[in-house]
């Protein structure tokens, strides 16, 4: 098998069933290759999460505003939206660089 072209699912499986590491020998090239692969998934997963907080938060914005008020919290949205504070002043701090105006 061409570790290039093997999938991240047969190279888990192939780090999974390899016995060196259970030895306490050095992880194989294809592990250290799984390991990598999963890093770098699990970051595109967190970049992919940060924009639906985006979107959601800049969606709760648009309909606060076109009910009229003009002023709101971070709080407030946090508690509509069952999101942590910190996570929405992360997007409302990233929807300010794109031009979106505070409340």
């Amino acid at each position: 098998m061409n570790i290039d072209s093997a999938t991240a699912a047969e190279l888990a499986l192939i780090s999974c069933s390899d016995s060196s590491s259970a030895s306490g020998e050095a992880p194989s090239h294809a592990a250290k290759i799984s390991k990598r692969r999963s890093t770098r998934l699990s970051k595109g997963n967190a970049r992919s999460r940060q924009r639906k907080i985006e979107r959601a938060v800049f969606s709760y914005i648009r309909a606060v505003r076109t009910l009229g008020r003009t002023k709101t919290n971070t709080a407030e949205v946090a508690d509509a939206l069952s999101l942590p504070v910190r996570e929405v002043n992360l997007a409302i701090k990233a929807l300010k660089t794109k031009g979106v105006k505070e409340l």
